[in-house]
């Protein structure tokens, strides 16, 4: 009886810290911050400038899109993405200048060898979506993501930026895998 019960404890602790890491994991990514008296959400992060080299770059007005191809690299503060092409999609009242549609960003495309990093938190994949209306960022084809050494793989990680959460799911060819290293201080 003892035993079934330090098992059924064991069993709800682990339960527990995997919800925790989880959560962890979606967090950060869409936190508020306060910055000089303005509170910034989501991804793109307010009035900070953002970043962006490629080998390429063509602006198409009329379908209100901008597609980065090689090497792609954007930076806004402590945040890095790179990928071998990225698209940008503006709303469809955004007008035909690229400032016009950089500031009504509908969603942003980040296709081969994808990487997200800020702080300590690294996601990757073959493709990630955010859409910037539902501040969500949707990883697949091969995605994983990452905190310190802690790690969440499945077939498809959703990042739910201003709920702080995350859903991680799997196919019987990548089913959910999570690997959490314990701390030493428990």
């Amino acid at each position: 009886m003892k035993a079934e019960k330090g098992l059924v404890g064991s069993r709800l602790t682990g339960i527990l810290v995997l919800a925790l890491v989880l959560w962890a994991l979606g967090a950060g990514w869409g936190r508020a911050r306060e910055s000089k008296g303005s509170i910034e959400s989501g991804l793109l992060q307010g009035d900070a400038p953002l970043h962006v080299a490629s080998d390429r770059m063509e602006a198409d007005q009329k379908a209100r899109k901008i597609v980065f191809w090689g090497h792609v690299v954007v930076r806004q503060k402590d945040m890095t993405i790179t990928g071998d092409r990225l698209t940008v999609f503006a709303a469809e009242d955004a007008g035909e200048s690229l400032t016009m549609m950089m500031d009504r960003i509908e969603r942003i495309e980040v296709e081969g060898n994808v990487r997200i990093s800020q702080e300590d938190k690294i996601a990757a994949a073959d493709r990630a979506v955010y859409y910037h209306g539902e501040q969500k960022i949707v990883l697949s084809g091969n995605p994983r993501v990452s905190q310190g050494k802690d790690t969440v793989r499945g077939s498809v990680i959703t990042l739910f930026l201003e709920e702080e959460r995350s859903v991680v799911e799997g196919s019987g060819e990548s089913p959910v895998q999570v690997v959490i290293h314990p701390s030493r201080d428990r």
